[in-house]
């Protein structure tokens, strides 16, 4: 293998993993590790923990979601209720980011041999 396309892959973070497998943009991707580190959290404690507003934790808690990286637990409180978010352990990731990779390998694979 061509000894600059190697050096490349070595450079690779998790971060760039996750962008490019999961399709996560930069503020999802913090907000996760922010979420691995707290264990729990609500949207305004993760908004100030990352430094942003609401509505941008909000947006990046709904993708993370989508993207089953974050699960939401509904709490009843004596005023009304309130949202928890809490990750999915990391080992879970890896094993789906491998799983999508193990996927778009086999079928570049199949597209090339029709080329």
């Amino acid at each position: 293998m061509n000894k600059l396309i190697v050096a490349r892959m070595q450079k690779f973070t998790v971060e760039d993993l996750m962008r490019c497998i999961l399709g996560l943009q930069e503020i999802e991707i913090r907000i996760y590790f922010e979420l691995l580190d707290m264990k729990e959290a609500t949207v305004l404690e993760l908004a100030e923990r990352v430094g942003r507003d609401r509505t941008t934790v909000q947006k990046a808690l709904r993708s993370l979601m989508n993207c089953g990286l974050v699960e939401r637990e509904k709490i009843t409180e004596k005023s009304g209720f309130k949202y928890v978010y809490k990750p999915v352990e990391f080992k879970d990731v890896k094993a789906k980011m491998e799983e999508l990779l193990d996927d778009w390998y086999l079928s570049v694979k199949e597209w090339l041999k029709k080329v």
